[in-house]
C-alpha cells in the first residue's frame, strides 16, 4: 500500500519466524533470571517465614478462641432464652444460617439411622432406655416464633 506524502505507508507485516524466535528469547530470558534467582528468594521466603509463622500462628490461635467463645456464648444465651427448647431453636438458626446445610446434616442424621438399624437390628432410640428416649418434657412447649407474623393484616393501633 502506498501512502501520500502526509500519510506513510504501513510498515511490512512481522516475520512469524523472528516473532517466534524473539518471543522464545524473552522466555528463556526471563526463566534464566528465575533461575538465578531462585536461591536469594528462597532465603528472603525464609527469613519472612521465621520471622512471622509465630506471629501468624498466634493470631490463628486467638481467632480460633474466639470462635470456641462465640459458639459457646451462642449456645448459652439459646440455653438460657428457650430452655426445653433449645434443640428447636438452633436447628431453625442452623437452617437460617444454610439450608443447604442443614439438608445435608439431617440427610446424613436419617442415613445414620439407618444404618444403626441395619448393623444391630433394632432403633437407635431402643437402645435408649426409654425414660430417657422418649423423656416427657419438664417445660410445656412454647411457640419459638413468638408474634412474628401474627398480626400483619390486623395490626393493633394502641398507643
Amino acid at each position: 500500500m502506498g501512502g501520500s506524502p502526509s500519510i506513510p505507508s504501513a510498515p511490512p507485516p512481522p516475520n512469524p519466524q523472528e516473532v517466534a524466535q524473539a518471543n522464545a528469547a524473552a522466555y528463556r530470558m526471563n526463566v534464566d533470571t528465575y533461575i538465578k534467582k531462585a536461591p536469594a528468594m528462597a532465603a528472603l521466603e525464609n527469613k519472612l517465614r521465621i520471622q512471622y509463622m509465630p506471629q501468624q500462628r498466634s493470631l490463628e490461635r486467638q481467632l480460633s478462641a474466639l470462635d470456641q467463645q462465640a459458639a459457646t456464648l451462642a449456645a448459652l444465651q439459646n440455653e438460657r432464652q428457650f430452655g426445653s427448647q433449645r434443640t428447636t431453636e438452633g436447628l431453625r438458626r442452623s437452617y437460617e444460617q444454610s439450608p443447604q446445610a442443614y439438608a445435608l446434616n439431617r440427610g446424613l442424621g436419617d442415613q445414620m439411622t439407618r444404618q444403626f438399624e441395619r448393623l444391630y437390628g433394632t432403633s437407635p432410640y431402643a437402645s435408649v432406655e426409654p425414660s430417657v428416649a422418649f423423656a416427657p418434657r419438664q417445660a410445656p412447649p412454647t411457640d419459638i416464633y413468638g408474634t412474628i407474623g401474627t398480626n400483619i393484616s390486623n395490626p393493633k393501633l394502641t398507643a
